[in-house]
């Protein structure tokens, strides 16, 4: 008499994961790779990442165009670089930091209104003094020009970017005036 294998059923895991399985995971990794590329200058530096490449990388996609064919390529190597990590320890990263788009919109508002003002000088100080009138735009206007200098010298530590960021989140606090998007939309023409 023949002897019948047991049938495990189809309740058994499969040995390999399904293509739709690989392709979910895919997504969710470039998804990670284009929200940590969205954060603020702030958060982004706060990060510690598991190798230098992909630090590198990610900076090189931040510096590109919002909605550019280089910018989605560059994020698809990011993600290609992050499979072969262990993703947990920098996703509760993310999710201390409180500085995503979803999370702390008026941090990533705040983050914005400084590098447009840092790159678009009197014209968007103008704008904002408008919004604010009892601003002190002497201090303002001082401030921004230390921080242009700090971002032709390509220093690391910005502390007039910084302190500029203080006194915006200050004047935003004290006024209670909503920010317009004009004003804090990320600018894409650096």
């Amino acid at each position: 008499m023949a002897v019948q294998e047991h049938f495990e059923g189809f309740d058994a895991e499969p040995e390999e994961r399904s293509r739709s399985a690989q392709k979910r995971e895919a997504q969710e990794i470039r998804k990670l790779a284009e929200k940590i590329a969205d954060l603020g200058d702030l958060s982004f530096k706060q990060l510690n990442f598991p190798d230098d490449l992909i630090k590198e990388s990610l900076m090189v996609a931040r510096s590109l165009k919002i909605n550019s064919d280089e910018r989605r390529r560059q994020l698809q190597y990011v993600a290609k670089l992050l499979r072969n990590e262990d993703l947990d320890d920098l996703r509760s990263q993310i999710n201390s930091l409180g500085a995503t788009p979803k999370a702390d919109l008026n941090a990533l508002k705040l983050e914005n209104l400084r590098e447009n003002m840092i790159l678009g000088g009197i014209k968007v100080i103008n704008e904002f003094c408008s919004l604010i009138q009892d601003t002190d735009r002497n201090k303002l206007r001082n401030l921004v020009k230390k921080a242009q200098e700090e971002l032709k010298e390509e220093r690391v530590d910005r502390p007039a970017a910084r302190t500029l960021f203080k006194l915006l989140k200050a004047e935003v606090k004290r006024s209670g005036v909503e920010l317009p998007s004009s004003l804090c939309a990320k600018k894409e023409d650096n």
